[in-house]
């Protein structure tokens, strides 16, 4: 077992292995509950949550004369500073936790009663999943598929932090990934490992960033670019350029919706002909929680919850799912998460209004002529086919 430098960490060697095992149970805990996030905190006393299915849950947290140790057992398994206390740290680590290997990502933040931990679990077994496991709909999935086998141009994947982009980024060049294709991605950070895949991850210290790291990989001679991340104008032009040159480029963006990515390009500067003419997919999604399978149960919302649903579809569905809750699901009525989708592939009309800068409202009308689903519509026929609550798909979508 690796060890810290005990004076530096003000503990003893008792207190160290103690907090180990208390460490190693924690993690064990979290995988057998699949939570996506570890909050291991300390005020007068210590909590410790877990994130599952996308909110917090209090679970027995280590002792408070055990918390530095863990904290300290923590940060030398992603190797951090144990002497530094006074500013935010970030490191990772992989761990093999009940044989099984996952990606784990530490961050400490320093409070005014000690250093608090966010902890993400990246298993692996959930980040390179079927397109039909991740949730889309047939015809989604059927237009996403057809765009996967475009030689050139930028494919954007849009949505809230914690939104399954990465997964989605991931089973996409899973599915793509051959012999005869050469895929270079720059990640922040590398999540996980895809064989055949040349990978890299951005170290700003170092002077590697996204914009750096891409004015070079056209040097590698690639097909498929992956960039983790477009945040600021710097790295949207240089990855835009990469697409004019040939290739096929995946990219996350911040946006709300897959018609606001346009936008939100144009606010980066990006010359309107250049939007229009290089972006072939737009992919917004978030997560929700599914029902579980063992107690769900039919019920007819009121019809004030159905006033707010808005389909284009009719006649509007009128029976829903809510889950009960049983021992399947620990009481709670929810089992794993599914992801909404809203794919815009932009038409003739759709770039002419790109290149007028016209509003997003009037993107998204003409998308939605043009066949887009978008992710208020997906989430509420998951509500009708009883995978999802219909409470839950609205407040999902509340932006839409």
């Amino acid at each position: 077992m690796e060890k810290p430098d005990f004076v530096k960490a003000k503990i003893s060697e008792t207190e160290y292995s103690s907090a180990s095992a208390a460490v190693d149970s924690i993690f064990a805990q979290a995988l057998e509950q699949r939570a996506t996030d570890i909050h291991l905190e300390i005020e007068e006393t210590t909590s410790l949550r877990f994130r599952i299915n996308g909110l917090l849950y209090n679970f027995p947290a280590p002792e408070k004369e055990l918390y530095s140790a863990a904290v300290t057992r923590i940060k030398v398994l992603a190797n951090l500073d144990i002497a530094e206390r006074r500013i935010p740290q970030s490191g990772a680590y992989k761990a093999v936790i009940k044989g099984g290997e996952v990606n784990v990502r530490v961050s400490t933040y320093p409070t005014i009663f000690g250093e608090a931990v966010a902890i993400r679990i990246l298993d692996k077994r959930n980040l390179l999943l079927g397109f039909e496991q991740l949730g889309f709909q047939p015809e989604t999935l059927a237009r996403y598929n057809k765009i996967l086998q475009e030689p050139y141009g930028i494919i954007l994947v849009t949505g809230p932090t914690g939104g399954g982009k990465s997964t989605t980024l991931y089973s996409s060049l899973n599915k793509i990934k051959s012999a005869r294709i050469h895929i270079i991605t720059i990640e922040d950070p590398v999540e996980y490992h895809i064989p055949s895949l040349v990978q890299a991850q951005i170290n700003p210290k170092a002077g590697m960033t996204f914009a750096t790291g891409l004015r070079s990989i056209l040097r590698q001679d690639p097909d498929v670019v992956m960039v983790g991340e477009i945040r600021d104008a710097e790295t949207a032009s240089i990855s835009f350029q990469v697409a004019q040159t040939g290739q096929l480029v995946f990219a996350t963006l911040h946006s709300n919706t897959a018609p606001g990515a346009a936008t939100r390009l144009l606010d980066m500067k990006i010359e309107p002909f250049l939007v229009a003419s290089s972006v072939i997919a737009v992919l917004s999604q978030t997560l929700v929680r599914t029902l579980c399978e063992s107690c769900r149960k039919e019920y007819q919302p009121s019809s004030e919850a159905l006033e707010g649903i808005n389909l284009q579809e009719e006649p509007k569905p009128s029976f829903f799912c809510r889950g009960k809750g049983c021992n399947q699901c620990n009481g709670t009525g929810y089992q794993g998460r599914t992801g909404l989708f809203e794919l815009m592939l932009p038409d003739e009309e759709i770039r002419k209004l790109i290149m007028e800068k016209a509003p997003t409202e009037r993107i998204k009308e003409a998308a939605r002529k043009a066949g887009m689903q978008t992710l208020r519509e997906d989430g509420v026929k998951k509500s009708a086919q009883g995978i999802i609550a219909l409470p839950d798909a609205l407040r999902a979508t509340k932006k839409d």
